[in-house]
């Protein structure tokens, strides 16, 4: 068993390139050398993980092309090699190591576009949460309990800053539509990501609802919401704006529970 396991290992650093050392191992004849049989299992593993990327990113797939994407993922296979037992995560580097690549015409952009495909993968995994809250639910709080409110939110939920119109583009991508051209701002946009009926939402949020989503996130209370918003919104507006995010959070079934004393 201990000779099988050693041999395992020795074919999978030959497979991620690591070590040569289980050519010994293969039989040469004079029909098939031992390193052109084991380079069928060394092309079909490298070929097997660049489709498992074009799936999980393809609108990166589509933007850049086939043979641009091969070659953009044997430079990640090469630096990021697969180290997790399932497939599913080996493309969990990919926006890192695209933002880190100074060769790579808009580089940034592509990594934003990876980001976002991957983190709409995430919020599709993550597990379901109960069942979400209601404006029926929210009725039932006492009005003198506003000021503690605190929500809880679905763990279906990310957010992504970008400079880039990378989400824009990646409906284009997605619905066959004319490209936009590729742009940055001077500040990051704050792009929201999370899993309703199942499916993968996305929208880009203001500055104060930004704010207010990672405070609530944070525990803030209703109170503490209202207090930070007054750097954007006027005393007199902003318990209702407040409430109207709450409102659209629990509509976008993003909330699991609301806690009051």
């Amino acid at each position: 068993m201990s000779h099988l396991r050693s041999l395992q290992r020795r074919f999978q650093a030959y497979l991620t390139g690591s070590s040569e050392a289980i050519e010994k191992d293969i039989v040469s004849t004079s029909d098939a050398l031992a390193e052109h049989r084991l380079g069928t299992y060394f092309n079909a593993y490298r070929i097997r993980l660049i489709d498992c990327l074009a799936i999980e990113f393809s609108g990166l797939h589509k933007h850049l092309g086939q043979q641009a994407f091969e070659n953009m993922a044997l430079d990640y296979l090469k630096n990021h090699p697969s180290s997790h037992p399932s497939v599913r995560w080996f493309g969990q580097d990919l926006a890192e190591h695209l933002g880190s690549v100074s060769n790579l015409e808009d580089s940034d952009f592509l990594s934003e576009l990876a980001s976002f495909e991957w983190t709409k993968g995430l919020v599709f995994d993550d597990y379901d949460s109960t069942t979400p809250y209601s404006i029926e639910d929210m009725a039932q709080v006492p009005q003198l309990a506003w000021p503690t409110i605190q929500v809880k939110f679905i763990v279906a939920m990310r957010w992504l800053d970008f400079y880039s119109n990378a989400c824009p583009y990646w409906v284009a991508l997605d619905k066959h539509e004319t490209l936009p051209l590729i742009e940055y701002g001077d500040y990051p946009v704050r792009w929201l990501v999370w899993r309703k009926d199942r499916n993968p939402y996305w929208r880009s949020l203001e500055a104060h609802e930004a704010w207010a989503i990672e405070v609530a996130a944070q525990g803030a209370d209703f109170s503490a919401i209202c207090e930070g918003l007054c750097e954007w919104i006027s005393e007199d507006q902003v318990a209702l704006i407040a409430a109207g995010f709450l409102k659209q959070w629990i509509s976008d079934e993003m909330i699991v529970s609301i806690d009051f004393e």
